[in-house]
């Protein structure tokens, strides 16, 4: 009787471990994509944000509303070096499966951002960045 309560459970055990959540299947409404997102963190291809009340006033972060309005908060000249100051440039964003779109203006036109969510929760936003597009003076330089 308990060897096959034992091999039950372990039937059942390698059943659950061997699946896999399929991709491009995550829900905005349900998982919370919308909100502010903050302090980017870098693993080779992958971004991981963590969620915030607001975006930080000297940091990088980005708003995702619910009426497609998409807000970053980054730099706001082309130098790089401190002290560096902050602003918020509007834009816009759309899903398509996993995928999510997004135009935004920064300081010297507009950028175009294609990420692939890894996923979402209510405290981290994981993503790999696909395409990042600048459109300066309306000429396309990839990124």
């Amino acid at each position: 009787m308990n060897k096959k309560i034992t091999l039950l459970a372990i039937f059942v055990a390698l059943i659950l471990i061997s699946c896999e959540k399929e991709k491009g299947q995550i829900n905005t409404e349900t998982n919370g994509l919308t909100g502010n997102w903050i302090n980017p963190q870098y693993d080779d291809t992958l971004v991981t944000f963590e969620r915030s009340n607001s975006l930080k006033e000297d940091g990088y972060g980005f708003s995702i509303k619910e009426n497609r309005r998409f807000i970053e908060r980054k730099n706001s000249g082309q130098c790089g070096t401190p002290p560096i100051s902050y602003a918020d440039y509007e834009g816009c964003w759309e899903q398509n499966g996993s995928i999510i779109n997004i135009n935004v203006g920064y300081w010297g036109g507009i950028v175009h951002y294609s990420w692939e969510i890894i996923s979402v929760d209510a405290i981290q936003l994981t993503i790999i960045q696909l395409q990042n597009h600048l459109c300066i003076r309306g000429k396309i330089i990839k990124g």
